[in-house]
């Protein structure tokens, strides 16, 4: 049992690591977000142009975000290695 304990933290700790990439892509996309803004007040006449790249660029990091809470959220309550390890053991 405790290899099980041990395995659980351990599953628990890299969900956390997981999840640490949705608050650095916050980050990221505050930094996207305010250099386009003032790219855009630098440059008027290119105002369309950067906001699609900057959108594009949203929607790109936005994605790692969401995956890295998938992978938590699928470490955490549909992890299949638990269930093999429960088997082994027990």
């Amino acid at each position: 049992m405790r290899e099980l304990a041990i395995a659980i933290g351990m599953i628990h700790i890299a969900a956390a690591i997981a999840l640490l990439n949705g608050l650095l892509t916050t980050f990221g996309q505050a930094r996207v977000a305010s250099q386009a803004i003032e790219s855009i007040a630098r440059q008027p006449e290119a105002a369309d142009s950067i906001r699609s790249a900057m959108f594009i660029g949203l929607a790109l990091s936005e994605t790692s975000g969401i995956y890295g809470l998938l992978i938590a959220i699928i470490m955490l309550f549909a992890n299949p290695l638990v269930d093999i390890l429960v088997n082994l053991l027990g």
